[in-house]
């Protein structure tokens, strides 16, 4: 059932990281939102995933593994960061990078962070 579950979530965290990958300005904005939200999703499911709950944990590994896995992206966020490489913007493409790494690990604490004050 979990597998069937991930799957079905992750085709439509994948539809929504399409949408979103079209979204783009100087930097392409949609993959980073898209990372970033994927990283608080599975920074807000991780303390419910630890609640031992059986279906606490079903639903975390459903949320977090399907739906923000197909959401992220570390293969796009490399062909764009590279991209603006080759384009001759090396500052958007190390601008690119560090948003990347960095907004992603702040939003996994922030959902983390909300997830632990909902569970008080």
């Amino acid at each position: 059932m979990a597998v069937i579950g991930v799957a079905l979530l992750g085709g439509a965290g994948s539809v929504v990281r399409l949408v979103l990958s079209h979204w783009h300005g100087k930097l392409p904005w949609g993959i980073l939102v898209g990372n970033t939200v994927a990283s608080m999703i599975v920074g807000y499911m991780f303390p419910i995933s630890q609640s031992g709950t059986q279906g606490s944990v079903f639903t975390a590994t459903l949320i977090a593994t399907g739906f923000a896995g197909g959401l992220s992206t570390f293969s796009s966020w490399t062909a764009q960061t590279m991209h603006l490489m080759v384009e001759k913007k090396p500052r958007l493409g190390y601008l690119n990078f560090v948003l990347n790494m960095a907004l992603p690990v702040i939003g996994a604490l922030v959902g983390m962070l909300v997830s632990l004050q909902l569970l008080k």
